[in-house]
């Protein structure tokens, strides 16, 4: 009994083995900083956006340039730059980390420095975060009012 079990074993992995789209049975495995990397967050949409933008526990983060954020944003977000990100995150940290939800955007549907400042924030330690991936653009479209 034991000899056929083993038989089925060396007869499955050897087809696997010369099957065209064989089966991967043995991977490295992932850094944390390359699990992090393919995370994925929760998305927002702009009613999700608008609510929350004024609720005390929520902080709503603008990863665009400090021009781009002085020029227009969001009302009630707070400027860190995934540019700067060294510079800035030590200056909200403590309410960064006090808070129960972090919302970043940027400038719309094709950036991604949004997702890139999500990837930096969870690898402080900061897990409820949602993506506002339309960000400025679709904020906009949708005729929402600007803070400057």
């Amino acid at each position: 009994m034991l000899l056929m079990v083993l038989a089925s074993v060396l007869i499955g992995l050897g087809s696997n083995f010369f099957a065209k789209n064989s089966l991967p049975l043995f991977r490295v495995m992932r850094s944390a900083s390359s699990v992090a990397a393919v995370s994925s967050f929760s998305e927002a949409d702009t009613d999700f956006v608008r609510q929350f933008s004024i609720d005390p526990g929520a902080v709503l983060l603008d990863a665009r340039t400090v021009e781009n954020f002085e020029l227009g944003h969001i009302p009630g977000a707070v400027s860190l730059p995934i540019s700067r990100f060294d510079e800035f995150f030590p200056r909200h940290q403590e309410r960064l980390l006090a808070a129960r939800m972090l919302i970043v955007y940027c400038s719309g549907w094709t950036c991604s420095d949004s997702h890139e400042l999500a990837l930096r924030l969870f690898q402080k330690g900061l897990k409820v975060l949602f993506l506002y991936k339309g960000g400025m653009e679709d904020w906009l479209e949708k005729g929402n009012a600007v803070a400057k």
